[in-house]
């Protein structure tokens, strides 16, 4: 291309932007940008970002119109947009929730601002349980303005009306101030102490817990223990009841059979007396009669000589049959 005696600028398709406080990482001077918190806390944050140049020829053309140098992009819009982002994020968090809870929002937040244009932002009083002294406290806290979830931009990123594209901000360190250091060390060491209290309250209310649960679990234990106890012994009477009452309707039962017993063989004797000796009786009688008949026969003795006319023997043979007929048969 004719330039007419003009001079020719050189610019890198891309180029790696370096804002850090290491010798060997870009400048050997300090880069690093400084940030201030919502606390009061500051610190030198260090890291870089990829730059790329437009891709027409007409965005190029601006862009070295207003800067005329690869070094005065990198210096003018470059670190200014970055600069302005990191000094943005500052007050949306404090030092320490910067070092913990919200560290991956501070590369996000720069990266964001850097690229699309700083958050609008708003001042809001909220409410917050301070940890260390266990109350609530009233704090002032920078809100980022959304609109349907969509954060508001106080202006549109210079590097979008340059064309200029920004990729893979990082961070390398953040160092803070030395009190700010001290004061994170002793918030963190307050912190730790606190859940560690914490904990351990947790820890004790829990034993309580358990111990009170324990202690009405042996109680319930030993209630069903005497519980088991009283029904074992309630079997045991309601047994003894039911065998005790079984026996006496048995008894019950004999003294009525004997009683029948009695008053049949009463009855019965009755009848007899009515008719006269029972059977038992007559035959007992008559059993003794004749036993007695026959001891009687066995001690008799009779008379030798019998006067009774001529007959002699065939008298005295009579007699004695007489004699016994009469004594076994009585009644006649």
């Amino acid at each position: 291309m004719f330039q007419n005696f003009g001079t020719s600028t050189h610019y890198k398709k891309s180029n790696q932007f370096w804002f850090s406080n290491k010798h060997d990482e870009g400048n050997k001077e300090d880069q690093s940008i400084k940030i201030r918190f919502n606390d009061g806390g500051h610190a030198q944050i260090s890291g870089s970002v990829r730059w790329y140049m437009p891709g027409d020829a007409k965005a190029i053309l601006k862009l070295h119109t207003d800067f005329c140098s690869q070094a005065a992009i990198e210096q003018q819009l470059i670190r200014q947009v970055v600069t302005k982002a990191v000094y943005m994020t500052g007050p949306l968090m404090s030092s320490k929730e910067s070092s913990a809870e919200k560290r991956n929002d501070l590369l996000s937040y720069i990266e964001d601002q850097s690229i699309n244009g700083v958050y609008r932002t708003k001042q809001e009083d909220i409410k917050v349980h301070d940890d260390l002294m266990n109350t609530d406290k009233t704090v002032t806290v920078v809100r980022i303005v959304e609109k349907n979830n969509v954060p508001l931009r106080q202006e549109v990123s210079a590097v979008k009306i340059y064309s200029v594209n920004l990729q893979g901000l990082a961070l390398n360190s953040i160092d803070y101030d030395v009190e700010v250091e001290n004061q994170i060390k002793v918030q963190q060491q307050a912190y730790m102490q606190v859940q560690t209290a914490i904990a351990n309250s947790k820890k004790a209310e829990q034993d309580a817990i358990t111990t009170e649960l324990q202690g009405k679990a042996a109680a319930a234990k030993a209630k069903w223990e005497q519980e088991v106890i009283k029904a074992q012994a309630v079997t045991q009477a309601q047994q003894e009841k039911e065998v005790a009452e079984l026996e006496a309707q048995t008894a019950l039962l004999v003294a009525q059979k004997v009683k029948t017993d009695a008053d049949a063989k009463s009855y019965a004797n009755a009848k007899l007396v009515s008719a006269g000796l029972t059977p038992q009786e007559k035959a007992k009688f008559e059993m003794d009669t004749k036993i007695g008949v026959a001891d009687a026969l066995s001690k008799l003795v009779l008379p030798t000589t019998y006067m009774n006319g001529n007959n002699g023997g065939k008298d005295a043979s009579m007699l004695e049959s007489i004699l016994g007929i009469k004594l076994l048969n009585p009644d006649k």
